[in-house]
């Protein structure tokens, strides 16, 4: 999300409106045979990848540019999903040491958390119009995603700027 106190108070209780209203097929807990379940480095990485061309796949459908995977806001997405996912916390962080961090003039910010998909996750985001804005906004040209499962449940965190 874009920095803005009221704005941001207003997105993050949206998000979770969201995924409850989707209803149990989309957040259902892992059944406890699967809660040890442990994705594989592989896999994760497979999820970030899916989360970032699903990204750049809509934008190039509507005319803006693709995000280039970069190294800066990604390390933020990097500390910050494991955090929220072990914490159970789930709320979007200050973007002021973002675009201090990566030198950026916007930074934004996506959540998602629960047993779903990075195709899933995407959708929900296109489905929320802050989310969206931040996937659509032609100013943005960098993405760090991360992705962290849980107790039967991944928590992503997209992290986009310019620079």
């Amino acid at each position: 999300m874009t920095t803005g106190c009221k704005a941001l108070g207003r997105r993050v209780g949206g998000v979770v409106a969201i995924l409850l209203a989707l209803g149990p097929a989309v957040i259902a807990t892992a059944p406890a045979a699967e809660a040890a379940y442990v994705p594989s480095a592989a896999t994760v990485a497979a999820y970030e990848a899916r989360v970032i061309y699903r990204i750049n796949d809509v934008r190039a459908r509507y005319g803006r540019r693709r995000l280039a995977s970069v190294t800066c806001p990604d390390w933020y997405a990097e500390r910050w999903a494991p955090y929220l996912a072990q914490s159970g916390y789930f709320y979007h962080r200050s973007m002021y040491p973002i675009l201090r961090g990566c030198h950026a003039t916007v930074a934004a910010e996506n959540l998602a958390r629960g047993n779903i998909s990075a195709d899933w996750a995407f959708v929900l985001w296109m489905r929320s119009p802050g989310h969206r804005k931040n996937i659509m906004d032609g100013r943005l040209n960098r993405i760090g995603v991360a992705a962290v499962y849980v107790r039967g449940q991944w928590t992503v965190v997209a992290n986009f700027t310019r620079t």
